[in-house]
């Protein structure tokens, strides 16, 4: 897996810590150290370091917007796969399927591929003298 960049790393862990100041204030702090891809938070209570929380684990997936991340168990010290509050996993959602053009030329991209249908029409129309074009 990528390792993200010193600047990355930086920057998303000013990111976390400053949101969890917002939303929990009885942490003071929140810290990341990193093992390659992956880095753990931790939560600290106070200045004291004997005070601290393991929250969870983040990895980077390469891009600087793709990460997923797993929820620490205190009772276990694992990990286990983490599911949002809507009941899908974590990571980046599924872009939109974007259909094709459709093509602006007169004749058909492969003219050996007519379907049956069609060609029996053709067939049909001729037999009796009449061309499909009129």
């Amino acid at each position: 897996m990528p390792v993200p960049s010193t600047r990355l790393k930086d920057l998303n862990e000013g990111t976390i810590d400053h949101h969890a100041s917002q939303r929990w204030p009885a942490l003071e702090e929140v810290t990341i150290s990193w093992r390659g891809s992956y880095g753990y938070l931790t939560g600290h209570l106070s200045d004291n370091d004997d005070e601290t929380i393991e929250l969870c684990r983040i990895q980077h997936l390469g891009d600087p917007d793709d990460w997923v991340f797993a929820i620490l168990q205190d009772s276990t010290g694992t990990s286990a796969g983490a599911v949002l509050l809507d009941g899908t996993s974590p990571g980046t959602p599924p872009r939109p399927s974007i259909p094709p053009a459709p093509s602006t030329s007169p004749t058909p991209a492969n003219p050996a591929r007519i379907s049956a249908g069609l060609h029996q029409e053709r067939s049909s129309h001729e037999d009796r003298g009449l061309r499909a074009d009129r």
